[in-house]
């Protein structure tokens, strides 16, 4: 399943800045277990595109595959500056 939303964030490619946040991001729904075979093509939206994959289970949007760029800029809009470091393994 494919939507569109208009959103303010989206991943600037080869846009300038101020043309990528207006661009659209092109939201692909999608189930965990369908993911599983083709992650590649969900990174790629990701990376190359200006796409989220969002990953369901059991009909629950649960998660979601998206650029770096967008999920830095995410982050400072949050206010967050760092994340904690994952624990130690024993």
């Amino acid at each position: 399943m494919y939507i569109k939303r208009s959103m303010s964030m989206t991943h600037a490619n080869a846009a300038s800045y101020t043309d990528a946040m207006t661009q659209p991001i092109v939201e692909h729904v999608e189930k965990i277990a369908d993911v599983r075979n083709s992650f590649a093509d969900a990174v790629g939206r990701a990376k190359y595109g200006n796409g989220a994959t969002v990953l369901t289970s059991r009909g629950k949007r649960v998660a979601a595959i998206v650029s770096i760029d967008l999920y830095e800029r995410a982050l400072e809009a949050l206010g967050i500056t760092t994340l904690p470091a994952p624990p130690k393994e024993k």
